[in-house]
């Protein structure tokens, strides 16, 4: 497994790990200006972002009635 950077620019692995974990538990401030700062120049990660965005609501709504 890749090591993480230590840096403000995460690699796009990472920001799936972060959007993905974001779905488990509350990421600490420093993650989420990471993972933001990422999303404002990455249209892949925006657009990752958008379906796990959608998967989260479709999931907390449950099956259709």
């Amino acid at each position: 497994m890749e090591k993480p950077r230590t840096g403000w620019k995460p690699t796009c692995r990472e920001v799936h790990r972060l959007v993905s974990e974001g779905l488990d538990r509350e990421l600490s401030l420093v993650e989420r200006s990471r993972m933001r700062l990422h999303l404002l120049v990455c249209k892949a990660c925006t657009r990752f972002n958008g379906q796990m965005d959608l998967l989260r609501r479709a999931m907390r709504q449950g099956p259709p009635a």
